[in-house]
């Protein structure tokens, strides 16, 4: 009888070590499970970071070409109306003087005489 309370008592033992042993593994399982999420939610965030920025960036780039091409046309515009002056310019004197207006209104800052000239077009020298 003694050896079956003994036996009854390792095998209880053996038991509640399983036992013990399953829920530490379970509680390890959870907290790598848990710890795996937050890793997946901080990636989510950090792409959706990444993907705020490239759109911002992209609209960026956007302004910065519609500037440009803005600018690109109006030098073109102002090429062509400087050409068409100095070639409708009767003699030689108007038509270097159409040539620097035509200079002036592409860069204001070309010369110290450009406001003259932009204000007043029908100025001769």
């Amino acid at each position: 009888m003694i050896a079956a309370i003994k036996a009854f008592d390792t095998s209880a033992k053996v038991i509640f070590g399983l036992l013990v042993l399953g829920i530490v593994l379970s509680l390890a399982m959870a907290v790598f499970t848990m710890r795996g999420a937050r890793n997946d939610a901080r990636k989510a965030d950090a792409g959706q970071t990444f993907a705020e920025g490239r759109t911002g960036a992209a609209q960026d780039a956007s302004a910065v070409r519609d500037r440009a091409d803005t600018r690109n046309n109006q030098i073109t515009n102002d090429v062509q109306e400087g050409t068409a002056d100095v070639r409708q310019a009767p003699d030689r004197s108007a038509a270097t003087l159409a040539a620097r207006r035509g200079v002036c209104r592409i860069n204001p800052g070309a010369g110290p005489d450009c406001r003259l000239l932009l204000a007043d077009p029908q100025r001769v020298d």
